[in-house]
């Protein structure tokens, strides 16, 4: 079965940041319009380290509307190897205006699909977005979390690229230290047939 990176919910905890405390309190996007947000592709230029995509390179995570469904498929190449997940996306029930959201992806034993939930902290429809994940683990007292940073664009504008690091710069949990930047190379993307 194929691996999936950029929503890191597989079930391995290796697969995670790991830090000795509970999930940080986090602040979603208010007045959040899903409808932009998951609409068409978007790319990902950085992420926290994990062990589901590992070297994987040129993520592409694209979203389409299938009736009452929203639909998604995110891509990367890994080894010049094409790999594919497929799930859905939905605001969760108590989102209310805020960007939460459930992202089911076939991350179980066998495929059984998992929900997981996708906070989007900063987001400009036409530019990027910056999502974060993250789970508390009761019987160990700690918690895993993922961060992504995310374009429209193979690569962010110096402007996007500013505001971005910016809004991670001044955030009291995410780490720019940890986000690694992702390749987006003619070589790093090409896919053998």
């Amino acid at each position: 079965m194929y691996r999936f990176v950029l929503l890191t919910f597989a079930a391995s905890v290796s697969a995670y940041v790991i830090l000795d405390s509970k999930c940080p309190e986090v602040t979603k996007v208010e007045n959040f319009n899903f409808n932009s947000y998951g609409n068409g592709v978007w790319y990902e230029v950085a992420r926290y380290p994990d062990d589901v995509v590992k070297n994987g390179k040129c993520g592409t995570l694209i979203y389409k509307q299938e009736g009452d469904v929203k639909k998604m498929k995110y891509t990367f190449v890994t080894n010049n190897e094409l790999m594919t997940i497929e799930g859905t996306a939905a605001l969760a029930k108590d989102a209310g205006t805020t960007g939460k959201l459930i992202h089911s992806l076939p991350y179980g034993a066998n495929g059984t699909v998992i929900d997981s939930e996708l906070n989007i902290l900063a987001i400009d429809y036409d530019k990027f977005f910056v999502g974060y994940y993250c789970q508390f683990d009761e019987a160990q007292k700690n918690y895993r979390e993922a961060a992504w940073i995310i374009s429209r664009s193979k690569t962010l504008s110096e402007e996007a690229k500013a505001i971005v690091d910016k809004f991670v710069r001044d955030s009291k949990f995410l780490n720019a230290g940890k986000f690694e930047w992702s390749s987006v190379s003619g070589e790093d993307c090409r896919v053998d047939a």
